[in-house]
């Protein structure tokens, strides 16, 4: 199963959250010891670990972007006594490197712009209000069914009737805590490799 984890003490406690689908509403739970299942009718869309600062110390404050090999494992080793389907293994995270190809003004909009964004495997029209957006600038894009650090889901969406297929991010929607200018996306080094996942580049 695909799934994203989420951990903040200060929001809700200690607690790992295993998010696998949110765009149902829980209806029923299960729970043994420090685990709980969470379902909407009979589907499974929910993991709940407490007590989880017991067997790692977690310095994230939201998602966790690429966990390593092993905490999937200690999941999937927690939910054992439910016989429930494996945790994959966490590869990509959806944000990648991309390169802005051209921009144009919104012909309906004094602040959104039009852009055509190269990510590797394909080229993306998504609709953007940053300040900052340029040709040839490269950008940390959220690609379709990327989850944001919020819990956000990203879909293609529709702004004044243009359409776009994801969105470039801020340093905030990165969960990147720098002093940076508001309304502005991050810009990257020319030598950022375009498709490249943003969270596997040194330094993330």
């Amino acid at each position: 199963m695909k799934a994203t984890l989420f951990y903040n003490y200060q929001l809700i406690g200690d607690v790992l959250l295993v998010n696998l689908d949110s765009e149902l509403l829980p209806t029923r739970s299960e729970t043994k010891d420090d685990v709980t299942l969470v379902y909407s009718n009979d589907k499974l869309v929910g993991i709940n670990i407490f007590n989880f600062s017991e067997i790692i110390k977690f310095k994230t404050q939201g998602r966790i972007v690429l966990p390593p090999d092993t905490l999937i494992d200690i999941i999937n080793d927690k939910c054992a006594k439910f016989n429930i389907e494996k945790i994959d293994y966490v590869k990509e995270s959806g944000f990648k490197v991309g390169k802005i190809l051209s921009v144009e003004e919104h012909p309906e909009s004094s602040h959104l712009h039009l852009l055509k964004v190269d990510v590797g495997s394909e080229v993306l029209d998504i609709v953007c209000g940053a300040r900052n957006v340029k040709e040839n600038m490269k950008v940390v894009v959220a690609t379709i069914g990327t989850t944001m650090m919020d819990g956000t889901l990203i879909k293609k969406g529709s702004l004044l009737g243009e359409e776009s297929f994801g969105m470039c991010c801020s340093p905030k929607e990165l969960g990147l805590n720098i002093d940076y200018p508001p309304h502005h996306l991050l810009e990257l080094d020319d030598d950022a490799k375009v498709g490249q996942d943003f969270f596997s580049l040194d330094g993330k």
